[in-house]
């Protein structure tokens, strides 16, 4: 409509230019008269729109400012975890920085460490000296074998160290690492926008800086000095090692001209070409440094062997006092060596039997080992053997005094040539001595090891003398030992078998019958124990010549090499410690209980008591600390222990309760103590005197001689009655009765009598007599009396009743027996009855 008043409009001012004026009047009346009407209907429009525009301005102000308001706090929480993240970086730096400042101010001792390695290398120059470049015109076998054995200690010693100084680098490096790390890391350059935050920010960073340039220049000196140890101690080894295998080659080359090789045995030589200024005084050194090592590696099982002969010295005692508290004299004993000389005997048992244990010992150790054991058996024969075998003994006695001299001797020279032909014929000697009297020798086993040992003197002897020294030194060695060997272990087994005597003595003993000597031990054995003796020797005799060292070697190799089993890692070697550590620790605790269950230990019953429950404690301490040992021992880890306890508590769960049960109980018992040693019991049906408590049982012995194994949850679970709990005395009773018409204050006179007669019978607590009834035949009475022990129970009531029949009798008292009289009445019966007259009477 608009549009076509416009084109009116339009085409009326185009044909008539002059008419616009009225137009345009006509146009703004028809305006003014359309706004008039439509006034009210715009200004409610305008109204309207008004507050639309005003709404979408306030929204769109509310959406910018909820944007920037999430934007600020976006912003403000990135800002805040840069700074947290920045702040814990500072944290672990600082961290580091005091790691590594604890490290540095701890120190390592570089002098000592320095001083170590070059002490070793001296050792190590003097070990080879002379050696390397075959500088000796005469190589001899104890000498390679001595500086085998002094260069594979120093070269444990050497990675000893190694080990340490890479330790203590790695922890080093390790730390400057971190410290780099962490200093590389981007957010901890980010600058903080709030002006607090920023101000603690430069603060950090400046201490930061600070400390890490003062670390960081000593964690480089402390580097730097721990890597130039690492240097010579990989230097060090390096030698060792080239010395090793030279050493070994040249071992293997004497091995090869054992029998082929020829040397000048008894020419005199020039001091100057040995090498050394005194032979004597270098074997003497490395022969030390060799024993030096081997005891302080091996110091653990050092001890170990002087624990266990104390140990050994204790029970052998403890036997002794036993046979002496049983009647048995001094002079009846001296025909078993743990009775006769408890100390010796434990000392040569010990030595004879750990020496197999012993980690693979040096020559030196060995025979220090045999000598004290020659010295034991001396002590231990002293009174035992006849007056020939004592001789040729103490003959070979000396004869190993001078070998050891001789085996310490290192390096050959004239006079030693002389001093080996002269253990030489002394050894023949003795041999040929011993086979023209060999009727006197009562153990023929003596006889064929010492005709055996003259052999080796005579094939000593003439290789000796045809210019094979190493050969002709070996056998000599082999001859003298194999005596004393031989003896050692002979004897060792003879006091195996008298343990079991004596025990089984012990046990059977009987106090009433007379003590007669003891004969000792029978010397018959059967051939397994010969070939077992056998092996034992050759073992003895061979196991530090290279050529064992070769067989075993590549075996020990096998065992100790670790294997694995998924996350588990174990080796052979571990698994034989830890069952030889568990079978030692059982062993320990069966002596102890055997000690325990022994009742001629300690006669006063508190004593007993007490020694009792100590030593089931000290049994469960000895098998508790035997398995965490031989955990140790093994290398297992405590997180596998915790694992195999883990195990346990299922197992325990489902299946083992009874057991957990007694074992628990047996501690019950241990500590609480309602039961102890030689205490009278009444547990069920079963009643005796208890013989031993163990862990998980315990044993009684009824009044008939059967040991009866009751589980100790059952002693305490049941109602136990303890006769001798508080005391050993008891209160016992005689029942009876005396006829009508004796006069009972006489009677009750004569049995105050008999009580008072017998010597087992207690005056305090007073016995008493009471008359209880009057019975169909007697006038009942009791008497109650009071005896020391329960023991004596059975035999003081038979002693009372035999004294009170005797008394009663001598004074007229009749001790009436039950009896009735039955008494038929014969009666007229009609004959019309119908009752039967049986059942009349």
């Amino acid at each position: 409509m608009l549009n076509f008043t416009f084109q009116h409009i339009n085409a009326t001012k185009n044909n008539n230019g002059n008419s616009w004026k009225s137009i345009f009047v006509f146009f703004a009346l028809i305006s003014l008269l359309s706004t008039a009407g439509q006034t009210p209907k715009k200004e409610m429009d305008s109204i309207v729109k008004e507050i639309g525009i005003k709404n979408r301005i306030n929204q769109l102000m509310l959406e910018s400012k909820a944007n920037y308001d999430k934007k600020a706090r976006q912003e403000k929480y990135i800002n805040y975890q840069k700074v947290q993240k920045q702040n814990r970086i500072f944290n672990l730096i600082e961290f580091e920085v005091q790691n590594a400042k604890f490290l540095i101010n701890r120190g390592f001792d570089y002098k000592e460490i320095t001083q170590e390695i070059h002490q070793l290398k001296d050792w190590e120059e003097f070990a080879v000296k002379g050696i390397v470049g075959k500088k000796f015109r005469v190589i001899t076998d104890r000498n390679l074998s001595s500086t085998s054995i002094l260069l594979d200690e120093l070269l444990k010693r050497t990675n000893n160290r190694l080990k340490k100084i890479s330790f203590e680098n790695q922890e080093l490096s390790r730390t400057q690492e971190k410290i780099d790390s962490l200093v590389a890391e981007k957010s901890l350059y980010y600058v903080p926008t709030d002006s607090v935050a920023r101000e603690i920010y430069r603060l950090q960073s400046l201490k930061m800086n600070a400390d890490i340039d003062l670390v960081s220049d000593r964690l480089k000196n402390a580097v730097d000095s721990i890597q130039t140890l690492k240097i010579l101690g990989d230097q060090l080894k390096f030698k060792i090692e080239s010395d090793i295998i030279q050493n070994d080659k040249l071992r293997q080359i004497e091995l090869d001209q054992l029998f082929t090789k020829k040397v000048p045995v008894f020419e005199r030589l020039d001091i100057k070409t040995l090498m050394v200024n005194d032979p004597l005084a270098y074997s003497i050194k490395t022969n030390n440094l060799v024993l030096y090592f081997y005891l302080i590696n091996n110091k653990n099982a050092i001890l170990t062997m002087l624990i266990l002969i104390i140990g050994t010295v204790i029970y052998f005692n403890l036997q002794k006092r036993k046979f002496l508290n049983l009647g048995y004299k001094k002079n009846m004993l001296v025909d078993v060596y743990i009775l006769n000389s408890p100390i010796a005997t434990a000392v040569l048992v010990v030595l004879n039997l750990y020496q197999f244990i012993l980690p693979m010992p040096p020559l030196i150790f060995s025979i220090l080992i045999w000598t004290i054991s020659t010295i034991s058996l001396t002590v231990m024969m002293w009174k035992s053997i006849k007056i020939f075998v004592w001789k040729i003994w103490i003959a070979i006695f000396v004869l190993n005094l001078i070998a050891l001299f001789d085996i310490i001797i290192l390096i050959h020279f004239i006079g030693e040539s002389f001093l080996i032909m002269a253990i030489n014929c002394l050894g023949i000697a003795i041999g040929i001595y011993a086979f023209v009297n060999r009727s006197q020798i009562q153990r023929k086993i003596y006889l064929w090891y010492i005709i055996l040992a003259t052999i080796l003197q005579f094939f000593s002897f003439y290789y000796l003398v045809n210019g094979h020294y190493n050969l002709g030194k070996f056998l000599m060695t082999k001859a003298v030992y194999t005596i004393i060997v031989v003896f050692s272990l002979y004897s060792t087994f003879i006091i195996v078998k008298e343990i079991n005597l004596v025990s089984k003595i012990l046990n059977e003993v009987d106090e009433d019958e007379p003590r007669n000597t003891i004969s000792g031990v029978p010397h018959k054995f059967t051939i397994g124990f010969y070939v077992i003796l056998f092996i034992c020797w050759f073992l003895l005799m061979t196991r530090n010549t290279f050529t064992f060292q070769n067989f075993v070697d590549p075996f020990r190799s096998t065992i100790s090499e670790p294997r694995s089993i998924g996350n588990i890692t174990f080796s052979f070697e571990n698994i034989i410690i830890f069952i030889l550590v568990i079978v030692l620790s059982s062993f320990i605790s069966k002596v102890v209980s055997f000690l325990a269950s022994d009742n001629q230990i300690i006669k006063s019953k508190n004593k007993t008591k007490n020694f009792g429950s100590w030593l089931f404690l000290s049994r469960i301490a000895i098998v508790t600390l035997g398995v965490l040992i031989a955990f140790a021992s093994a290398g297992i880890p405590l997180d596998r222990i915790t694992l195999i306890i883990s195990a346990l508590g299922v197992g325990i769960g489902f299946g083992m309760q009874s057991l957990v049960n007694n074992l628990i109980s047996g501690l019950i018992i241990a500590f609480e103590k309602p039961v102890s040693l030689d205490d009278i019991i009444e547990v069920g049906t079963q009643s005796g005197k208890m013989k031993s408590i163990g862990i998980r049982s315990s044993v009684v012995t009824t009044f008939d001689g059967a040991d009866v194994i009751i589980p100790n949850g059952e002693l305490l679970n049941q109602n136990l009655t303890n006769w001798t709990l508080g005391s050993s005395s008891r209160r016992s009773e005689i029942r009876f009765g005396v006829a009508y018409g004796t006069d009972l204050e006489l009677t009750k006179k004569l049995l105050f009598e008999i009580l008072e007669k017998n010597q087992n019978v207690l005056m305090r607590p007073q016995p008493a007599i009471w008359f209880t009834k009057f019975g169909d035949s007697s006038i009942d009475l009791v008497l109650k009396y009071w005896i020391s022990h329960f023991d004596f129970d059975n035999d003081t009531r038979s002693e009372l009743i035999i004294a009170i029949d005797k008394t009663l009798k001598e004074n007229n008292i009749v001790i009436p027996f039950s009896q009735q009289d039955i008494h038929i009445i014969n009666k007229e019966i009609e004959p019309e009855s119908k009752v039967d007259p049986m059942q009349e009477l």
